[in-house]
């Protein structure tokens, strides 16, 4: 099983692993989809509408070109997130933490689940990403302010790149990159101490 350490005491599992077997179970994705439900979070995180039930998110952890890591502390569900988008040294990262852990807790998962995805290597010591990306519907203020303090910046806004499914009609989105050790970008060993 492939599993992270991040600050603050959460351990992330990837969903899937390397042979292709699974490292959790229905009960976890079930566990996990039944928070966000009470909390409201669903219309929020999969906005697009495309997932409504938790048979729709079994599915799509379950797709092979999305791969899913989950998030615990203290034996609690923490946080979740995804990539998909994979082009060479790049993809996009999808992030939702549990109502239970928002505040710092957000920041130490962004952080550490960032800073691990910029400083992970194969199997003969290179690095995997060099660029990780995340789009974000412009009404969440929240979401766009947590990316920033995070690690990564604000490359632009794309009008109408965003369609919510609850109001049926498309929005700005930001674009968000943290690239590792670029000039003009803060170094992975950096991106802890940023925003505070």
């Amino acid at each position: 099983m492939y599993g992270f350490e991040v600050d603050g005491g959460f351990t992330f599992y990837k969903f899937r692993n390397f042979d292709g077997s699974e490292s959790l179970t229905d009960g976890h994705l079930r566990w996990f989809w039944e928070i966000m439900g009470k909390a409201g979070q669903l219309p929020v995180i999969f906005y697009d509408g495309t997932i409504e039930s938790f048979c729709d998110f079994r599915k799509l952890v379950r797709r092979e070109d999305q791969h899913f890591f989950f998030g615990f502390k203290d034996q609690q569900p923490a946080g979740l997130f995804w990539l998909n988008g994979f082009s060479p040294k790049s993809c996009f990262v999808h992030i939702a933490i549990m109502p239970g852990f928002h505040g710092k807790g957000t920041l130490q998962m962004g952080r550490g689940v960032l800073r691990h995805l910029l400083s992970a290597t194969d199997v003969v010591g290179e690095y995997i990403f060099d660029c990780i990306k995340g789009l974000i519907p412009m009404i969440n203020q929240l979401a766009c302010r947590m990316a920033e303090r995070s690690g990564f910046r604000r490359a632009g806004i794309l009008p109408q790149a965003a369609y919510l499914a609850a109001e049926d009609k498309s929005v700005d989105a930001a674009i968000f990159c943290a690239v590792r050790n670029n000039e003009g970008n803060v170094p992975v060993t950096q991106i802890s101490k940023q925003g505070e």
